[in-house]
């Protein structure tokens, strides 16, 4: 029976730094085989089920970044259905070697668990991670706390060994789409096209938060995607652009500002148009001196995104459930009528607290927020209103363009105080945010009407109040203030 080498691509959209992908056409020239990269649209992505939601975001980014990367290869098949069964049935026709890169998502491993157990042949190699995920601290436990974990891999990290850029068209025998068309029915096959693969979708915008399942079309508009960029040439080009323009130098003092866009990597990285290792490398080229404050903030915050992957790969539950154990099931959070109404108002951006209702706006229209923002209406959420940071969660997963799951698990858990990495009980001022950040009113100004002119939902002092006690910080029939220490404003 022929060999036939699969390339598995799945958000790894890059020829630059890929190691399945550079292994695969390796090994295929090396043994002669014939090659096949391929994605799979598994159900979960076209069904629309608000359990396992694959957003629209998600949806519009993918029909618009995967014909782009496919353009790359002579031959490039999009199937509809199951990895595993998609497997099954090549394995009927040709000897099965698939290479695909490793993710921290739980549901990835029951995948590759299941394809070992049908005895096919598949190779897993280490991209989500720049660093080794088995890393330890000296007693040998896993790390919780991110600075002990960073100064234990920043060397490391620094020094991230780059997979040379792949080149698909030099001596590959590919599989003809014939034999594709062969194997599979022709309603399996998707046209690699921005059009024929957004067709696949389900179209709704269905979130289940708690009990409940909101439409978001019935409250907010979607969100235009066009200003999103989709290559990887298109990415390198804009991180020089920002290196040259003093944006590392500057980083530091500039970044928590609302209107400074910083480096615009965030897409980039979550849909692997590039990797961390890379990011290395051009600032590495570029500064000399990597002690400088703004580059090593820089890497500080790459290095962030390591660790929260690094949380879900060893704490498979943090989607759902806090890290803390000592708050799991322990806060009262606002229910039913009255949290679905407040919930739908902070997605509408009707808080009545101008910075939040600014950025989220900034978000429904755009699919993108700035990091101090995130942060800002978190805190609103779960502490002034009260609401589950899982419904937070799950609202980013359906409107992020740079949605990467763990760093959205890591930093609603911050967030909301029940995280990893654990500190005081943070609750944000909404007023000494904006005065902070947007001391000019420009990022107000250009996301909110004019005659914006909207009352607090719940006034910040009493929200303040009624957190700690949710906190358990405060006794709900009188202050405490020797508990003052444990939160910030």
């Amino acid at each position: 029976m022929q060999v036939i080498s699969i390339y598995w691509c799945r958000k790894d959209f890059r020829l630059d730094d890929n190691p399945a992908l550079f292994n695969c056409l390796k090994e295929s020239r090396e043994e002669d085989t014939l090659f096949l990269p391929l994605f799979i649209l598994e159900d979960y992505m076209t069904k629309g089920d608000p359990i396992n939601q694959y957003s629209y975001t998600s949806r519009v980014l993918l029909s618009k970044i995967l014909p782009k990367f496919a353009d790359n290869f002579t031959e490039f098949s999009v199937i509809n259905g199951k990895i595993s069964q998609v497997l099954t049935k090549l394995s009927k026709h040709y000897n099965v070697k698939v290479y695909v890169n490793d993710d921290v998502h739980p549901d990835f491993y029951k995948q590759i668990k299941k394809i070992k157990e049908n005895g096919l042949n598949i190779k897993v190699y280490q991209d989500s991670l720049a660093v080794d995920k088995e890393t330890k601290t000296i007693t040998g436990n896993y790390y919780s706390i991110f600075t002990p974990f960073k100064k234990n891999i920043l060397a490391k990290f620094i020094d991230t060994k780059i997979i040379l850029k792949s080149n698909p068209d030099s001596k590959i025998n590919y599989l003809s789409k014939n034999a594709i068309e062969k194997i599979f029915n022709k309603k399996d096959l998707v046209k690699n096209t921005e059009k024929d693969i957004l067709k696949e979708f389900k179209d709704t915008r269905l979130i289940k938060v708690g009990k409940n399942t909101i439409d978001l079309d019935g409250i907010i508009a979607r969100p235009e995607l066009n200003h999103v960029y989709t290559n990887e040439k298109e990415v390198l080009d804009i991180f020089k652009k920002y290196i040259k323009n003093d944006g590392l130098i500057n980083y530091k003092d500039k970044r928590d500002f609302l209107k400074n866009t910083n480096s615009n990597m965030a897409i980039a990285l979550a849909w692997g148009l590039i990797s961390a290792g890379i990011l290395m490398r051009e600032i590495k080229n570029h500064h000399a001196d990597l002690n400088h404050l703004g580059v090593q903030t820089y890497i500080s915050e790459l290095i962030w995104r390591e660790f929260y992957k690094y949380i879900l790969y060893h704490n498979s539950t943090v989607l759902n459930e806090e890290f803390q154990k000592k708050y799991r099931n322990k806060i009262e959070w606002r229910e039913n009528k009255e949290a679905v109404k407040f919930f739908k108002l902070w997605v509408q951006g009707k808080t009545g607290y101008d910075i939040v209702d600014a950025s989220m706006l900034e978000l429904a229209k755009t699919g993108q927020m700035h990091n101090r923002s995130r942060m800002i209406v978190a805190s609103i959420l779960t502490k002034n209103l009260g609401i589950d940071w899982r419904w937070g969660q799950e609202y980013f997963r359906s409107i992020l363009a740079d949605l990467d799951d763990a760093s959205n698990n890591g930093g609603w858990q911050w967030s909301a105080s029940v995280g990893s990495d654990p500190k005081p009980i943070r609750i944000f001022n909404p007023y000494t945010q904006a005065d902070n950040y947007d001391t000019d009113r420009e990022y107000r100004n250009k996301w909110l009407d004019k005659d914006y002119k909207l009352e607090a939902i719940i006034e910040h002092k009493q929200a303040r109040q009624e957190a700690l006690i949710r906190y358990g910080l405060l006794n709900n029939k009188h202050k405490d203030h020797n508990q003052h220490h444990l939160f910030s404003d």
